[in-house]
């Protein structure tokens, strides 16, 4: 739908409409003039939450760029990755306060705050838990051995239920490199082989075939 159109078009009717209404009469023109009072009330009730919901999201996300969270842990990186998860697009901005400007732009124009909020609000977190020096260190260290435990169907399912930052914290605590460019998909396929490595290194592994192969 193009809502410039139909902009367009409604002003178009609006003026015309004012320009006849002492004239117009008959019952056929007066029930669609009743119909489409009718239509344009919903379509302006659903464009008012629409807007609501966007300014909203907006708000969020701007909210959360200028928060002591961002303050501390956002780079230039984490915002390139997250544009390019988001919306697919690329940052062209070199330094952190024009790239947080652009980003904003883009995110805006795609609509995609509601995204961007979550995907940064999970890497904040996922820095938080960094710097803390990792007090779950041991259950991840554990969580880390029975994956690699795991045969390839289970890990799968293992993997699609968490969270982007929930792996990039088990990759951490257990020495799996990553960066910021790093996909989830990429990061399971490393923790993956080096889980079964570790598995594998206790007398842990239920799956000897895929041990074979990465050998």
């Amino acid at each position: 739908m193009n809502y410039s159109d139909l902009s367009s078009k409604l002003l178009h009717l609006g003026e015309r409409l004012a320009k006849h209404a002492g004239k117009i009469e008959g019952e056929n023109l007066g029930r669609s003039a009743a119909k489409l009072s009718a239509q344009l009330k919903a379509f302006e009730e659903d464009l008012e939450s629409y807007l609501a919901s966007r300014k909203s999201g907006e708000l969020m996300l701007e909210t959360l760029l200028r928060s002591p969270a961002a303050k501390r842990h956002l780079t230039l990186e984490m915002l390139k990755h997250c544009l390019r998860e988001v919306a697919g697009k690329r940052l062209k901005a070199d330094n952190l306060s024009p790239a947080k400007r652009e980003f904003l732009a883009v995110v805006h124009e795609f609509r995609k705050q509601n995204k961007a909020t979550e995907y940064l609000q999970e890497a904040f977190a996922d820095a938080v838990h960094v710097e803390s020096g990792g007090k779950e260190k041991l259950p991840l260290q554990r969580e880390f051995i029975k994956l690699g435990q795991l045969a390839d169907e289970e890990f799968a399912k293992e993997i699609a239920k968490r969270t982007f930052g929930e792996l990039r914290r088990v990759a951490n605590v257990n020495g799996v490199r990553f960066t910021d460019k790093t996909t989830k998909q990429r990061l399971a396929a490393l923790i993956r082989r080096y889980a079964l490595r570790a598995a594998f290194n206790i007398g842990a592994v239920r799956v000897p075939s895929d041990i074979e192969a990465d050998g």
